[in-house]
């Protein structure tokens, strides 16, 4: 229905940004401005397929693999 369209969805939020830099390679700083990046470009919190795909090659300009280390 057209309702569902405009549903918000259920928004992940970790325990911590400490928390979230342990379970990730990523450094608190390097969180804080990959998330700010992420608010610049969807100030709604809410990102469609398209945008994704624009900010992904952004920080992964060779694309990105699982079995990459």
């Amino acid at each position: 229905s057209e309702l569902e369209e405009f549903e918000t969805p259920a928004r992940y939020r970790p325990d911590s940004l400490s928390a979230l830099s342990r379970a990730t390679r990523f450094t608190e700083d390097e969180i804080k401005r990959i998330y700010r990046g992420f608010k610049a470009e969807c100030p709604t919190g809410v990102v469609k397929e398209d945008t994704f795909k624009v900010i992904y090659s952004q920080f992964f300009p060779q694309g990105g693999s699982c079995g990459t280390v």
